[in-house]
């Protein structure tokens, strides 16, 4: 007896494809769930999303996780010279792949109040002069005035980091679900295998 096969059972591999796509999906939802749930359950309360262009990006994820644990001392050391205290910020890191094969990071990133940070220790600060012009006239915040000097300690103590205005970029976080929410969108694509996105070694996670 000739068994017919269902339009589900086709091997012309559209419902494989359909089938893929939900699998991504689903997968990118318990992520972005799971994360958002340890951000509420640990109170972190992030502040920026920076975002790391490189002149000499990696391709590779492990050697771009290697680069991360630098990155991450360079980011603590700009706000915590001397020693970490225990309640230092918290950083989640994110790799993404451009269209070229290139990675590029983000971060999600506690912040401190601008006058903790540079009251509290004895610090080198670069900044534009036209942030010191300003800074005379009295038309600032010290928070601008330490992302700028952020931006100038990460192209600093960061070899590959392009320099111009491409190479860091800084901005507040938002709505924190939104920016989890795009820092996983490579699940739909499937360009990494299972969860490399997420740099667990060097995040607080």
């Amino acid at each position: 007896m000739k068994r017919h096969l269902s339009p589900r059972h086709s091997t012309n591999g559209y419902f494989s494809a359909v089938s893929k796509k939900d699998s991504a999906l689903s997968k990118r939802k318990t992520t972005e769930r799971w994360l958002t749930n340890i951000q509420q359950q640990q109170g972190l309360r992030f502040r920026h999303f920076l975002t790391l262009s490189f002149n000499k990006a990696q391709k590779s994820v492990i050697n771009q996780y290697l680069d991360n644990k630098h990155i991450k001392k360079v980011i603590l050391d700009f706000f915590y010279p001397n020693k970490k205290p225990n309640n230092r910020i918290q950083l989640w890191f994110f790799v993404e792949r451009h269209s070229s094969g290139y990675l590029h990071l983000h971060i999600l990133m506690e912040g401190v109040s601008g006058l903790d940070w540079l009251s509290k220790n004895n610090r080198k600060v670069t900044i534009r002069k036209s942030t010191l012009m300003d800074i005379v006239c009295r038309d600032f915040s010290i928070e601008d005035v330490m992302i700028e000097a952020l931006t100038h300690h990460l192209q600093s103590y960061i070899l590959r980091l392009g320099k111009g205005s491409q190479g860091v970029d800084m901005r507040s976080i938002g709505d924190i679900e939104k920016r989890i929410q795009y820092v996983n969108k490579s699940l739909d694509s499937l360009d990494f295998d299972k969860w490399e996105h997420i740099d667990y070694q060097n995040s607080d996670l």
